[in-house]
């Protein structure tokens, strides 16, 4: 300004202003001042009305002493605030400044003057104008007077950001989001569970997204706040994991990744017995990895985790017990959970009335029993009633039963009819037939082998 300019009491425009602390300062630091760390002052900065604008007597002239330097930071502005800083020598009398800002070079708007102590030296000082329009460029200047005079700074120009943007030098846990727009800042937040998590079990790794574990960055409501804070503020954000889905990628990674229990089998493929032993598996320990992997998720690190392994048990089975009958050895065995426990000789059917293979079920157990030929007399088939101590039906009229007529230990190969001499029954030993009489659970299952 050239000469003395009334200015008019502003009617829009609030203030934040502080007077500035020789703290902000580097000791011996002489003007003109590079750039100070002013900022860190400036969050401080309490808040303040505009005031009515003084007039400027430019003939009187200060003293050496006071004087009003460039910037001793950068001016930094958010869409309705913008952070201003200088440094002011003192006389060592007292003073005051206050900052004249407006649209124009015309200015208009003044804060409220704040008084300087009556201290010599340099004095940085950071004020906040608050209540600005978005998007719209203003002038401002420092003004200083003391007894002696007024010193003023130089005319500068800002533009405010767009509505909805941070304020610039905005940092949300480390990363630089001044300038940009709610939703890209929530987007550039996401570099936060970006890179993907490393995971191992049972001698394998893989990696696999963290938002898929269920990692979330909670940045809305600092997004929000930063969106409302004084430019150059940092913010932390932080990751939370929901456990649902983290337990659910769990449960799924262990059935992948992990061994399932094998029941006991025993079965028929083909024309084959087929028995396999009741076997753990081995798991994922889902309820021991919550915690750790919470915490590797929320720390955001990097390295592989190691998740432990649990057993697995068998599944028990209603009925574990099973017997199969293998043709070509004419040998009856029985099996619990898939293991052998008892096999003896025995003597299926003739060939022209063969067991016939396939996988059967005992259906009852009788005790005695008298068997009555179907075949009339006269048949090479018929036969006369037979009594028999146990008798169990595993197929159509195909029972496991004892033949008292015969010698004790004569069936299999040994028999006095020799082997496949039955009409279809397969015939057991008395005293292991009254064993399986009372071991075997009707509904065991009976297979029936070539071998």
């Amino acid at each position: 300004m050239d000469g003395p300019s009334p200015h008019p009491r502003g009617t829009t425009g609030q203030v934040a202003s502080v007077s500035g602390m020789r703290a902000c300062l580097p000791a011996g630091l002489a003007a003109p001042l590079a750039a100070a760390a002013v900022g860190v002052c400036a969050a401080s900065a309490p808040a303040a009305p505009t005031g009515p604008c003084p007039t400027i007597d430019a003939s009187a002239v200060p003293g050496d002493a006071l004087s009003v330097t460039s910037p001793a930071s950068p001016t930094l502005v958010g869409s309705t605030v913008a952070r201003l800083s200088a440094v002011i020598g003192l006389a060592g009398a007292e003073g005051s400044y206050l900052v004249e800002y407006g649209p124009t070079t015309d200015y208009g708007l003044c804060t409220v003057a704040v008084e300087l102590p009556p201290v010599s030296g340099l004095r940085a000082i950071t004020v906040v104008l608050t209540g600005l329009t978005p998007g719209t460029p203003y002038h401002f200047r420092l003004v200083a007077t003391d007894a002696a005079g007024t010193a003023l700074g130089p005319d500068q120009a800002v533009r405010t950001l767009p509505a909805g943007r941070l304020p610039q030098e905005t940092t949300i846990a480390g990363i630089a989001v001044g300038g940009m727009s709610r939703g890209g800042a929530l987007y550039a937040l996401r570099a936060l569970i970006a890179s993907p998590a490393h995971l191992a079990f049972r001698g394998r790794s893989w990696s696999v997204s963290r938002t898929t574990l269920g990692a979330r960055v909670a940045g809305a409501r600092v997004v929000a706040a930063a969106a409302r804070a004084l430019p150059g503020r940092n913010f932390s954000a932080s990751i939370t994991v929901d456990r649902d889905e983290l337990r659910a990628y769990l449960a799924a990674a262990s059935t992948r990744y992990g061994r399932a229990p094998q029941p006991p089998l025993v079965g028929l493929a083909g024309q084959h017995a087929v028995v396999v032993r009741a076997r753990p598996g081995v798991g994922i320990a889902v309820r021991k990895a919550m915690t750790p992997l919470v915490r590797y998720l929320e720390s955001g690190r990097r390295s592989t985790l190691r998740l432990l392994p649990r057993t697995l048990p068998a599944p028990r089975l209603a009925n574990e017990k099973a017997v199969v009958i293998r043709l070509e050895a004419q040998t009856l065995t029985t099996y619990v959970g898939g293991k052998r426990m008892l096999t003896t000789p025995v003597t299926t059917g003739r060939p022209a009335l063969p067991t016939p293979v396939g996988s059967y079920r005992i259906q009852a157990r009788y005790s005695p029993y008298t068997f009555i030929s179907p075949w009339p007399q006269g048949s090479p088939y018929w036969y006369p009633p037979a009594p028999v101590t146990w008798a169990m039906p595993f197929y159509d009229n195909d029972f496991l039963h004892d033949d008292p007529a015969e010698p004790e230990g004569a069936y299999g190969a040994g028999s006095e009819y020799g082997p496949y001499a039955s009409h279809g029954c397969v015939h057991v030993p008395h005293d292991v037939m009254a064993f399986l009489f009372n071991w075997l659970p009707i509904g065991t299952p009976v297979i029936v082998a070539d071998n």
